[in-house]
């Protein structure tokens, strides 16, 4: 499979393309007209790229019968698999991230100064108190990874209620390397402290979290 990056871990896993082809060749690639109907509705080159990285990847890692559904929350799942499943996709690379032992959050991002202009948004006082402590560089990476932790949270989660990033979701303090652990509280849960992994790349930020307890409930 063409410059995919797959990472397991205990119980799942989680697969990154990254997108140097064009719509049509991808289509090529999935070989089915099972999607032709909802790709009909993607005007955008990017999106429809996106969207088909995503569907060969499920291809490539679980065989042709699996699809991709969702679930009335806007939560995906493969149809005809027990497996919990996670998708993002963000400037040039799509990825999926799945579980057999619990639910699954993912979220990847491009690295850009675009996340500065937003912090403010999904910042909370607490977390710009350890991230204002560094350098621009180091702030904006700080920032990249705290703001798609909330987003892979926001996915396990699986409730409008948590919209609000700011006050749904506490990062803890940690020291940021290429590959690690960071602690988050999440607000109306009990109990609330989850773990999210990070992972940092040169263009490319990804992180994940599982819920193996079923603590987290998608019904807040």
């Amino acid at each position: 499979m063409p410059k995919c990056a797959h990472y397991t871990f205990d119980g799942g896993g989680l697969a990154i393309w990254h997108i140097t082809e064009s719509s049509d060749e991808l289509y090529a690639l999935l070989d089915t007209r099972r999607y032709d109907a909802q790709l009909a509705e993607l005007t955008s080159e990017s999106r429809r790229a996106e969207w088909l990285a995503v569907r060969l990847l499920v291809f490539h890692l679980f065989g042709s019968d699996c699809e991709i559904a969702y679930h009335s929350t806007g939560r995906p799942y493969l149809r005809g698999s027990s497996l919990s499943v996670s998708i993002s996709h963000t400037k040039g690379y799509a990825a999926i991230a799945y579980s057999s032992i619990g639910t699954i959050g993912m979220d990847i991002e491009y690295v850009s100064s675009r996340v500065e202009r937003i912090a403010h948004r999904f910042t909370s006082s607490e977390e710009a108190a350890y991230i204002d402590e560094h350098a621009a560089v180091e702030r904006q990476m700080y920032h990249l990874v705290n703001w798609s932790a909330k987003e892979t949270l926001y996915k396990l989660c699986d409730s409008p209620h948590m919209a609000e990033f700011k006050s749904a979701f506490l990062i803890a303090p940690y020291d940021l390397k290429q590959q690690g652990v960071v602690s988050a509280t999440i607000s109306r849960i009990e109990p609330s402290l989850v773990e999210v992994h990070y992972r940092l790349q040169p263009e490319l930020v990804c992180t994940w979290a599982l819920d193996a307890s079923g603590a987290i409930s998608p019904s807040l």
